[in-house]
């Protein structure tokens, strides 16, 4: 047994710890926290309806109190930016061009000009390349991206803990007692929290949560089944159901038989207008939206990545105060919607974007504007120089669906991970999401061989937990 203390603040301390264990009982822990992804809910199914385990590396990431708290803060401000999009989008002539909605997407977000409007809350998780150490913390987070929609991760992120804090943290207490890590904020509470606050302020009392995702998409319906479990082991009565299952009865909505108090949804509003579309009917569900009882509201529907465009271009600066500017500045990769246009680039200078797009390839990342899970994703440092620029030229062809973003330092770390009986040491490329609310900062971690850092292109999760 070794009695050395670790400074846990400092970059690859608990790695260096956890290096100290025997090799046997490195591959026994794999092979222990392989059985448990399935009893703790950590399996995905894909766009074909197959479901695997994620893979968890072992050795958990740490971040101290100190740190969670300014993350926190500087997530809740992020939050106040992204919610005024929806009120600028319409009173800024040049906003509606960076978010093309469809037609019928535009007929729903009408609603938000409505007097009768009640607006609901939004669930939102930013994500971003981030180191936890005390050499660059506080300057090494950039934040690519904002998703204000059917938000992954919010069961994932604390099973996850639960798994490495049952098998991992014990065997390294052995080590170094000294080493007691714990448990973030719970996101599947944070989240039930939203909705029950949402709940009071509509004064509703009587019927039930509803989590709301459409199954045959092949959307990762498991997880929102795991979350529904969980709120009613903790006393709340909830139900998965379809966004197609709302019907009106006596003018309350209901799914299931159930009168549905509060929605949380999965489904964007382009899909729920693919849903019209094909003839079903919505009408619940937009008086649902416009009564305030789904989360996220018509206003998480702003998240495109041309968001960033707003955040990052200083024509808009005034709309947001000194302090959101300034973590602009200073966490927001520089974003632009592909287009031809003259513009301030990342030094702040103006110039001609397409040139300077094929120009500094390598520096820029090529992103598809509204889909997720990675799709798409093209790194100009990845690729020939002809590829590229046939890229652009293509994607230019397509107004509206892409943007070019500034590279933001690609993180590796070492990780332990199993694959198969044996465990193997691996340099992975890593990227948190943070849900933040008033009651706490939640995060979940990702990893993966690739630089297209998500669990839907087959990455996995490192846990995160909290250290004095």
């Amino acid at each position: 047994m070794t009695r050395k203390h670790y400074n846990y603040h400092s970059r690859n301390s608990v790695h260096s710890l956890f290096r100290k264990l025997p090799k046997v009982t490195i591959n026994r822990l794999g092979r222990e926290v392989s059985k448990l992804v399935y009893s703790h809910g950590l399996t995905y199914t894909d766009e074909g309806g197959k479901t695997t385990p994620i893979t968890l590396t072992l050795r958990p990431r740490v971040i101290d109190s100190r740190k969670l708290k300014i993350l926190w803060q500087t997530i809740l401000t992020l939050d106040e930016a992204f919610q005024k999009l929806s009120r600028l989008y319409f009173e800024v002539p040049s906003l509606p061009e960076l978010f093309p909605f469809a037609p019928q997407e535009l007929d729903w977000l009408s609603m938000l000009e409505s007097p009768e409007y009640n607006p609901g809350q939004i669930v939102s998780r930013w994500d971003a390349n981030t180191t936890f150490g005390d050499e660059d913390w506080k300057e090494g987070s950039s934040f690519f991206e904002v998703n204000g929609v059917g938000v992954g991760g919010l069961w994932y992120g604390p099973a996850c803990a639960d798994v490495t804090l049952q098998t991992i943290v014990p065997e390294l207490g052995r080590l170094d007692p000294s080493f007691r890590p714990t448990p973030l904020p719970d996101m599947r509470r944070l989240l039930l929290g939203i909705l029950l606050s949402q709940r009071r302020k509509l004064r509703r009392r009587s019927g039930v949560i509803a989590l709301a995702m459409e199954k045959a998409s092949g959307s990762n319906f498991i997880e929102f089944v795991y979350i529904a479990t969980r709120f009613q082991k903790w006393g709340y009565e909830t139900i998965v159901t379809e966004p197609t299952n709302f019907r009106l009865k006596q003018d309350e909505v209901y799914a299931k038989g159930k009168k549905i108090d509060v929605i949380y949804r999965d489904t964007t509003l382009s899909e729920l207008c693919m849903l019209e579309e094909k003839g079903h009917n919505l009408e619940a569900l937009r008086l649902a939206f416009k009564r305030g009882q789904v989360v996220s509201s018509l206003a998480g529907e702003f998240d495109h990545k041309s968001a960033f465009e707003v955040f990052t271009n200083p024509i808009y600066a005034s709309y947001f105060s000194s302090r959101e500017r300034e973590l602009f500045k200073r966490h927001i990769l520089w974003t632009r919607l592909l287009r031809e246009i003259k513009t301030t680039g990342p030094s702040g200078k103006v110039m001609d974007l397409i040139p300077f797009v094929l120009k500094h390839q390598s520096e820029l990342v090529l992103k598809p504007n509204r889909l997720y899970g990675g799709k798409g994703v093209m790194f100009g440092q990845g690729v020939p120089r002809s590829v590229w620029r046939k890229k652009i030229e293509s994607s230019l062809k397509e107004p509206g669906d892409w943007v070019i973003q500034q590279l933001g330092r690609l993180r590796t770390k070492r990780f332990f991970r199993p694959d198969g009986r044996k465990t193997k040491e691996k340099n992975l490329y890593v990227v948190s999401g943070f849900f933040a609310t008033e009651k706490g900062l939640g995060i979940v971690g990702r990893m993966s061989e690739r630089t297209v850092v998500n669990v839907a292109r087959r990455g996995g999760l490192t846990p995160i937990l909290l250290i004095k």
